[in-house]
């Protein structure tokens, strides 16, 4: 477990931050003492994040902002510039599933919109922050992928077609932005657990304070470890 202020200075991006694995991580981070900036989509739910952690004063920020828009990393980047002048830990949480359906039953366009959210709002978001997670302290991007996503999930299982799909390639361009940054900035891949969220669903076993705790753990690794996929402190495979 972390120990409490273990954060402390950290300056951090969490998108999605408005509701679930997001917003969990959000809370968690100020409570150890980072400064954070949390982005979503949704103008009513980052105003109900907004007032329960406007507590934390300047250490809590919000840009409202759809990752899945083009312009939506300008945005974003000038709001740390702003701020901060320089950015420490990227966590690409905001992420969207259309559902159960297989390929052959979705609707028309599932399998790009997924996608436009799930790897290319992540892409363009890293693009974007680059040159301020470059000035950062031993910078680190987290994103957040999935069990539903791995190799054997793929191999083996069928329904959640577009989902599986996009984690499995957000898996691929992260390992890829690892590669190209080593000894720059470090780019995990983090599991954050199958949790009881909107995507989760109820029957999920764990709680998003679970996410939170591999957020941290994974906030706290030597900044060595880059291209990995991990649970928390705990290495996987993908």
């Amino acid at each position: 477990m972390a120990t409490p202020g273990s954060l402390k200075g950290l300056r951090a991006v969490i998108t999605g931050a408005s509701r679930g694995v997001g917003f969990e991580v959000a809370q968690r981070f100020l409570v150890e003492g980072a400064r954070v900036i949390g982005v979503a989509r949704n103008r009513a739910n980052l105003a109900r994040a907004d007032h329960r952690l406007r507590a934390f004063g300047t250490s809590w920020g919000t840009v409202l902002a759809d990752v899945s828009d083009p312009r939506s990393g300008a945005r974003i980047a000038a709001a740390v510039r702003r701020r901060w002048g320089a950015l420490d830990f990227l966590l690409n949480n905001a992420g969207v599933s259309p559902g159960e359906a297989s390929f052959a039953m979705e609707r028309d366009g599932d399998l790009e919109r997924t996608l436009a959210t799930n790897v290319l709002g992540v892409h363009r978001l890293t693009r974007a922050l680059l040159p301020l997670l470059r000035k950062g302290r031993h910078p680190r991007i987290a994103n957040v992928s999935s069990g539903a996503g791995n190799r054997h999930s793929i191999e083996s299982s069928s329904g959640m077609s577009s989902y599986r799909a996009s984690k499995w390639a957000l898996n691929g361009v992260t390992r890829l932005w690892a590669n190209e940054l080593k000894g720059s900035v470090s780019v995990v891949m983090m599991d954050p657990g199958w949790v009881k969220t909107d995507m989760g669903g109820p029957s999920a076993p764990d709680s998003p304070t679970l996410s939170a705790q591999r957020a941290v753990e994974i906030a706290l690794l030597p900044f060595r470890i880059t291209g990995t996929y991990q649970a928390g402190k705990q290495p996987g495979g993908w």
